[in-house]
């Protein structure tokens, strides 16, 4: 029964593959299997209330189950943090370069001078 619908490509190789599965009494599952080697059975059970708890089935020693909530952040962040970034030209890198010494330097005269004010203002110099 399981060769009625294609297989679905998971992962970034494409070796995994994702099959929809269905048994006699109408549940279903996907098996996750690589070269026709089962790897992973995902199904449902009836939960609490009208949700269902879906079950994770590894079938093998080198599935790795994630139960922590950002596993689905870090894997959303692959495809942006994967992309190499841009590269600046250096007349960027130099004028921000300059913007951040202003701004130190701005910093230090502020810094002087605000506490040469004050403790003059208290007698200390």
């Amino acid at each position: 029964m399981e060769d009625q619908q294609p297989a679905i490509p998971i992962g970034s190789s494409g070796r995994l593959e994702a099959l929809a599965l269905s048994n006699a009494v109408g549940n279903h599952a996907v098996l996750l299997r690589e070269a026709d080697t089962p790897r992973a059975l995902l199904t449902g059970e009836p939960g609490t209330g009208s949700r269902e708890r879906v079950v994770v089935v590894p079938l093998d020693d080198d599935v790795e189950l994630r139960i922590d909530g950002d596993a689905m952040a870090v894997w959303l962040a692959q495809g942006s943090v994967r992309t190499p970034p841009a590269a600046v030209p250096a007349w960027a890198s130099a004028i921000g370069l300059l913007i951040l010494l202003a701004v130190i330097g701005f910093t230090l005269i502020g810094s002087f001078t605000f506490f040469g004010w004050l403790f003059g203002a208290l007698g200390w110099i």
